[in-house]
């Protein structure tokens, strides 16, 4: 009801008079709480709300009973509510009805009135505290039976758990007394269930360990011990078989042991391989024993290096083999030392470190490169495999090692790969020589078109147009670059037509001194450095001159304007294809060029890319980045070589390794066409111009037709061939090289098929000869070719 408490309120029921009301003002002027109810089915209500105490009058009782009685009835078994009855206070005996009622209520306490105040209260606080004393055992039992439903729960988890696993499990009382197994114990026993509780588990063990398992079991009972035991028991097949009884007591808050849980494991097949292993100690140690002698005898007479350390790294026992490759002669001499003195400090470093962490970790470690030092001070590459042993403690006690000398082919592994990033350097330039040989043939190409229409528009420009001519001319100077740069670019590529012949270049260089000084300018400091005796070598003289100048270039912008240029010249004999340092040259006699400077010298990166055309380390505008690529080009096209060799802060040498000329070795002049007078003019020609570039084919028709011939045009061989097979007053055929499905040089010996005696030029952006050309054309013009280099062929051919 509003206003009430749970267990602790009285209920006033006293229908006459004011009786309630004073009780009630009496009741709450003491502390309590009263509540005034007005008839018995109030007072029911409250009943079954638990009301703390119950303040009647007997006459109330009367009216009509069965309404408070069921209630009272259905209260719980801890529920017994306080009734204080209050009489008539007469001498009237009750009739046996009355009675009845009264004894009804159960705990009632009879009062007479009139009331008096203390009686009303001390009767009204002594049923409040056994009525509270009610509640209180109402939660106990609420308690006791949650902590059972707890306690069958866990029991319920732990049997699932003991029979979910294979060992067997069991649980006694803090007396010892067996009163669980689980299901694991019966199926290995295969006895009944129940027929091993109590002390009856003791009759499953071998008869021999009885009195010790039951020893060990009542002390562990005395001391409070965790229990572990290894013992024979009966399996159901009736053998007996070693198993490992364990047990630990559970203890409550005040230390009490409240329960001894416990387990059984088979471990009959461990029990018998130690036992077999311990059986064969005693021969083992026998065997030891015998092979110690022989493996002295072996660790003395060893073809490998050995020796071995203590834990703190010192020298314990050494080989023969060690001694001799460590140059000592008695083992007295490195004893007791510690290994880490005929280490190098960076070795110590590594083997103080990562090796030592590394041996402790996996006790066995194969091949650890170190540099040790011998006696005499030389070092040695050796690897080193390693095993330790532990002591007692768990630290190293003993490392039995040995080493392998690799000193030899850690040197031919160096050599190895220095050859093999030689071979790699030498294919990257071999592949970008072939790209910018291609590029410089499009670009020559490229050029021809420019060039010839700049000269046609030269000559149909007014001549006093100062302005007009001015510009053009700074056109073709720029078409002039264009086709300097080109030429290098092929140098590079190798595609440069030589004219290798012996050349004394021991006569040639100081030749070029004035060229050189005048070059170079006045702060540099140039030095020849001559050999005796240096044979022709094989080469192409103007080409020579050239790189010459290049190289000395490249050293003065190197030196800033200001040092020493030294050019060194000696012979060397190459024996193998090795020897000269990666190069790969054929085994023989080469003359050696060698221009050394004091500059800034190049990091190793800078000096793998030196020789890559356009790769150039100076600034917008000052350098094509070309100079080396032409150098390297024109030694590998001669069968040499061009080296580079350098370091940052210590000057660059750049050597070119040249075949020395063999007598009657040097390369056929090239034949001269005969030549007229400038002026002597051509005969009126009917002109064949082939060319699978529409661009080079106009400008190249427009010259001809410019010098005063009728020209007829084809875009490639095949076309050319079907003019000719109609048109037999051809006088000349320009043909273009490089085109699609037939050459130059192949549409020239398809035409001399039918017509041996016609002449053909061959125009090519390349700047060497096409092998076995020279038999079929009659003159040769290279790209850009000029109005002027064009008249000069044509003269060349059919002057009158």
């Amino acid at each position: 009801m509003p206003g009430s408490k749970y267990g602790t309120t009285v209920a006033v029921l006293a229908p006459r008079g004011r009786d309630s009301q004073v009780a009630a003002e009496l009741l709450a002027h003491s502390g309590f709480e009263a509540l005034v109810v007005s008839d018995l089915a109030s007072l029911r209500d409250l009943i079954e709300q638990h009301i703390g105490v119950v303040l009647i009058a007997e006459e109330a009782i009367g009216d009509d009973p069965a309404l408070i009685h069921g209630a009272l009835a259905a209260q719980p078994a801890w529920s017994d509510i306080p009734f204080i009855v209050l009489t008539s206070g007469t001498a009237r005996k009750r009739t046996p009805a009355e009675e009845e009622r009264i004894d009804a209520l159960g705990n009632a306490v009879l009062l007479a009135r009139p009331m008096h105040r203390d009686d009303i209260v001390r009767a009204v606080r002594s049923a409040l505290k056994a009525r509270q004393r009610q509640f209180e055992a109402r939660a106990r039992m609420e308690e006791l039976r949650d902590n059972q439903r707890k306690l069958r729960k866990s029991e319920r988890k732990f049997h699932a758990i003991a029979n979910s696993i294979d060992q067997m499990i069991w649980s006694t009382r803090p007396d010892g007394y067996h009163d669980y197994y689980n299901d694991r114990w019966y199926e290995y026993t295969g006895v009944p269930q129940g027929s091993t509780d109590g002390e009856r588990w003791e009759g499953m063990f071998h008869p021999d360990d009885q009195p010790r398992a039951w020893e060990r079991w009542q002390r562990s009972l005395d001391t409070g011990l965790p229990y572990e035991i290894e013992y024979r028991l009966r399996h159901r097949s009736g053998e007996y078989r070693w198993v490992l009884g364990k047990a630990q007591p559970v203890r409550d808050e005040d230390g009490r042991i409240t329960r001894w849980y416990g387990s059984c494991t088979d471990i009959h097949e461990q029990v018998r391989i130690r036992e077999e292993l311990a059986a064969s100690q005693d021969r083992l140690e026998a065997a030891v024993k015998e092979r110690t002698q022989e493996l002295s005898e072996l660790y003395r007479k060893t073809p490998v290096a050995l020796l071995s350390t203590d834990g703190e790294g010192r020298i314990v026992t050494v080989s023969e083999r060690w001694l001799s490759f460590m140059r000592y002669d008695h083992a007295e001499e490195v004893l007791g030392r510690s290994v880490t003195e005929f280490m190098t400090p960076e070795c110590i470093a590594e083997h103080e470190g990562a090796y030592s962490e590394r041996m402790a970790e996996t006790k066995v470690l194969y091949d650890l490169p170190y540099t040790v030092i011998k006696r005499d001070g030389e070092r040695a590459e050796v690897l080193v495999s390693a095993h330790s042993s532990l002591g007692a403690a768990g630290q190293v006690d003993r490392v039995m090692a040995s080493v392998v000398d690799v000193t030899e082919r850690k040197a031919a592994e160096a050599a190895r790969d220095e050859a093999e990033h030689a071979l790699r350097q030498s294919q990257k330039l071999e592949t970008i020589g072939q790209l910018t040989g291609g590029v410089a043939h499009d670009f020559n190409n490229l050029l021809m078109a420019v060039r010839s229409s700049l000269e046609l528009l030269r000559k149909r420009l007014p001549a006093d147009d100062e302005r007009a001519q001015g510009y053009l001319a700074n056109a073709l100077a720029g078409a002039e670059r264009g086709a300097t740069l080109t030429q290098r670019m092929l140098a590079f590529a190798r595609k440069q037509e030589l004219d290798p012949k012996p050349v004394d270049v021991a006569a040639l260089l100081p030749g070029m001194r004035d060229l050189l000084e005048r070059s170079l300018g006045p702060e540099m400091d140039i030095v020849l450095d001559l050999g005796a005796s240096v044979p022709p070598a094989l080469v192409d003289a103007n080409q020579l001159e050239m790189a010459v100048l290049n190289l000395a270039v490249n050293a003065r912008d190197a030196m800033e304007g200001s040092g020493r240029l030294t050019i060194g010249l000696d012979c060397v004999r190459i024996e193998d294809a090795d020897a000269d340092g990666g190069a790969r040259l054929e085994p023989g006699d080469y003359v050696r060029l060698r221009v050394e400077d004091t500059g800034a010298g190049m990091d190793a990166e800078t000096l793998a890319r030196a020789a890559e055309p356009f790769f150039t380390t100076k600034g917008v505008g000052r350098g094509t980045g070309l100079g080396l690529s032409m150098v390297h080009g024109l030694t590998s096209q001669l069968g040499g070589s061009f080296q580079l060799q350098s370091r940052a802060g210590e000057g660059t040498v750049a050597e070119m390794y040249l075949p020395v000329a063999q007598d009657g070795a040097a390369g056929p002049a090239p034949a001269s066409a005969p030549q007229d007078e400038p002026g002597n003019p051509v005969k009126y020609l009917k002109i064949l111009a082939v060319d699978d570039d529409a661009l080079v084919l106009f400008g190249t028709v427009a010259l001809l037709e410019d010098l005063g011939h009728e020209v007829v045009e084809a875009g490639s061989g095949a076309a050319a061939l079907a003019m000719l097979a109609t048109r037999d007053d051809i006088d000349l055929v320009v043909t273009d090289q490089a085109m699609p499905n037939m050459t130059g040089v192949a549409l020239a010996r398809e035409i001399h098929r039918t017509r041996p005696d016609l002449p053909v030029v061959l125009a090519s952006g390349y700047a060497e000869m096409p092998e076995g050309a020279k038999q079929d054309i009659v003159a040769r013009l290279e790209k850009p070719f000029s109005h002027e280099d064009l008249a000069d062929v044509l003269r060349a051919i059919f002057a009158a």
